[in-house]
């Protein structure tokens, strides 16, 4: 196992985490250029909030077998084959938006065979993570893994944007497709021996039963997750769909501008995940809550249809607070969870936290045929809000300290 001292001199290492700053980059790409492929062929708002929806609720729905499936096989395995398939599928796309038969049903269909693949990818991830990290290096290696994440939410939507702007989306598609491959092949480069893992079960509900049963033993993981899943439904699904709306509507600089304000948001990301790696908090999880609140601005500039360039801070503020979430809500369930059971915890996780979002991309679609995409976001601003003070007012979550994840136990 890498401990903190050799985490980016191992050559394994960089390996595991530079091939999720690809992935990650392409997956955060994809549905900025899946909008644009629509909306500059005049489809709607609320056509591109049902593909969208497409795209990600075969991922949400799969998300559990993924999970089960990682924490019976080998989990490299099981990425592997996940970037590999999701390659083929952005090819396909790309020859799909330059066809003279392209619709928006046909992209749907590639869209939801991509958000197949990418189920079994996710949890996967997380899994591995304290296969190859010890213990003591969870928090640094997590942190770089968010970094490695705000990093392709910087580059995959800043590249996607240009490329559709320069090139055309097939042309952005067809260079992620790119990415996925050489994702791929970076987890095969790994030196890579899991650990032990004691795996007894008798079917996949057995093994599914396990991991909610883990996640109910948890109340800060349960109700974190509850909390988040209506984040999803009222915030980031909507909001995926009234961005671009409000950039081309407004004539704020379309898919190049909303991509530059995903680029900001990764930069904020990174340096969010560089402090929450080096900063132990108190209560991990309740104090990055409260860092997350510093996403607010940026939604309510955003309703008001601001300058871009008054925009871009308050993006980078939104991906800072939200690194926070990240790295100390993987560092509390992989010490907090056997590692057995890692990737269906972390299945259950997302599937909670994003079970809603094919639903919130609909709604925000839809709100733009009785509500204007501005008054939608200025809605999201006040469901961030709220829903932050369920969260915060959660005595599970507040008594979580560091101590009790160390310890598997709230203090």
């Amino acid at each position: 196992m890498k401990t903190a001292k050799s985490l980016l001199s191992d050559s394994s290492a960089r390996a595991f985490l530079g091939a999720q700053a690809l992935s990650y980059s392409a997956s955060a790409a994809v549905p900025l250029v899946i909008s644009f492929a629509l909306l500059d062929t005049h489809r709607s708002a609320l056509v591109v909030g049902k593909v969208l929806a497409a795209t990600d609720l075969p991922f949400v729905l799969l998300l559990l077998v993924g999970g089960a499936i990682a924490d019976r096989f080998s989990r490299r395995g099981v990425a592997v084959v996940s970037e590999f398939a999701r390659a083929v599928l952005l090819a396909a796309m790309a020859m799909l938006v330059v066809s003279p038969h392209f619709s928006a049903s046909a992209l749907a269909a590639l869209g939801a065979a991509w958000g197949i693949a990418r189920a079994f990818f996710a949890p996967t991830i997380t899994g591995m993570t304290p296969e190859i990290f010890a213990e003591d290096a969870l928090t640094s290696a997590n942190g770089y893994r968010e970094a490695a994440r705000s990093f392709g939410n910087t580059g995959g939507p800043a590249l996607g944007g240009l490329g559709v702007a320069i090139f055309s989306p097939a042309a952005a598609l067809g260079f992620f497709a790119l990415a996925y491959l050489a994702s791929a092949i970076w987890l095969l480069s790994m030196a890579y021996t899991p650990v032990g893992r004691e795996v007894i079960s008798k079917s996949f509900v057995s093994d599914l039963r396990t991991g909610y049963r883990e996640v109910r033993s948890q109340a800060w993981c349960f109700i974190t997750i509850v909390v988040y899943s209506f984040m999803h439904l009222l915030v980031f699904g909507p909001l995926v769909v009234l961005g671009p709306a409000i950039m081309k509507s407004q004539h704020l600089g379309g898919a190049a501008a909303w991509g530059l304000l995903g680029g900001a948001e990764g930069l904020g990301g990174i340096a969010g995940a560089v402090l929450a790696s080096r900063i132990k908090l108190k209560r991990p999880v309740w104090t990055s809550s409260v860092i997350a609140l510093a996403s607010t601005p940026a939604l309510i500039l955003l309703a008001i249809a601001a300058p871009v360039a008054v925009m871009v801070p308050g993006f980078a503020l939104v991906g800072l607070g939200f690194a926070f979430i990240g790295v100390n809500w993987e560092t509390a369930m992989q010490k907090s969870f056997p590692l057995e059971a890692m990737s269906r915890v972390s299945a259950f996780d997302i599937f909670g936290s994003v079970a809603l979002y094919p639903l919130g991309q609909v709604l925000g679609g839809a709100a733009t045929g009785v509500i204007s995409a501005q008054a939608g976001a200025a809605g999201a601003a006040v469901a961030m809000v709220a829903l932050s003070g369920v969260l915060l007012a959660s005595r599970s979550v507040y008594r979580l300290t560091s101590h009790g994840i160390t310890t598997g136990k709230t203090a």
